[in-house]
């Protein structure tokens, strides 16, 4: 009778382990943008940042508009121009959609490169990068103009 106590006893401890496991909590999902981004036309937008030569800046002298003038599916190309007071400099630049429909990478022809990600349809987020000397960082918040 003992024996059988016992491995009842056993049967309903394990039983119990087994039943009082949390359930592991399922990972975020980013819900991507349903259909692929168009993104041809201008953008521009306020830029925040750190240059190696001026520190912490939000560039109040600077302008910049994003062109992009052609895109092949997930494939784009174009221009950016930046104007300060009356100089005005272009960079030819080429990047792609991620396959989540929402994320950016883009190169720039003089150097540099940015990450990002569409927000909306008219509102898109760019991480500048440009290595080397002077190194900079910059945050661009682009609207559709």
């Amino acid at each position: 009778m003992k024996i059988a106590f016992f491995i009842l006893l056993l049967l309903l401890a394990v039983l119990a382990s087994g039943c009082t496991t949390a359930i592991p909590a399922a990972a975020p999902v980013q819900t991507p943008v349903s259909t692929l981004p168009n993104l041809t036309g201008n953008w521009t937008g306020p830029m925040q940042g750190y240059d190696e030569r001026e520190g912490f800046t939000d560039h109040p002298y600077l302008t910049a508009v994003l062109t992009v003038s052609e895109q092949q599916g997930r494939v784009f190309s174009g221009f950016i121009t930046f104007t300060s007071n009356s100089t005005v400099s272009t960079d030819n630049i080429a990047g792609v959609i991620g396959r989540d429909n929402r994320t950016l990478t883009i190169a720039e022809r003089e150097g540099g490169y940015c990450s990002g990600e569409v927000l909306s349809p008219d509102e898109i987020e760019l991480i500048y990068m440009q290595d080397g000397s002077p190194y900079s960082i910059s945050i661009d918040s682009f609207k559709r103009v």
